[in-house]
């Protein structure tokens, strides 16, 4: 049975739970990050009060699946609470048998989603592309980092950036 993980940005977007034929579930970061937005939270309080949204905390075994995978792509610097849980219920969802589509226009999230294989659409954007394995590296002396724990460059104190090192068509978004 599909069913429809939705992040902040979906409900953000205008996305109303009560008109959809699936199921939604969300995650009790989201409606924390909504907290100051006057429409989604209306939308995501009656949407939950009337059983159409289920908020639902994801399991500590998919969250460390999660932070895992985010470490290996390198995107975990750029990973929310928010987002990981999403991404964690979904893994949850889908070892109940379900079939779980994440609704999110975050890159971040669709770039961890297809790392892991699950599905995903976006509602404003085109989405990703491709799924990139980030390396971080100084722009001045050009030195590379494997770890993102390290900010600044160990040799000459410049703030790390990112750049993608692997680049992999994306398979994994929700067809229309």
């Amino acid at each position: 049975m599909k069913v429809l993980v939705l992040d902040t940005s979906a409900l953000i977007m205008g996305l109303d739970p009560l008109g959809l034929q699936l199921d939604t579930y969300s995650v009790p970061e989201v409606a924390e990050e909504l907290k100051l937005e006057a429409g989604p939270s209306y939308r995501l309080a009656v949407s939950s009060s009337s059983g159409k949204l289920k908020i639902q905390p994801p399991t500590a075994r998919a969250l460390k699946e999660v932070v895992e995978k985010a470490t290996i792509l390198g995107d975990r610097r750029s990973l929310s609470k928010a987002d990981s849980s999403i991404l964690a219920l979904a893994i949850d969802l889908q070892r109940e048998g379900k079939i779980p589509i994440i609704v999110s226009d975050d890159y971040v999230v669709q770039n961890i989603a297809e790392g892991i294989g699950l599905t995903y659409q976006s509602l404003s954007t085109l989405g990703i592309r491709q799924k990139f394995k980030w390396t971080y590296y100084c722009p001045a002396c050009f030195r590379r980092y494997s770890s993102e724990t390290i900010h600044v460059c160990t040799v000459c104190g410049t703030k790390l950036k990112r750049k993608p090192m692997l680049k992999e068509g994306a398979k994994m978004r929700a067809k229309a």
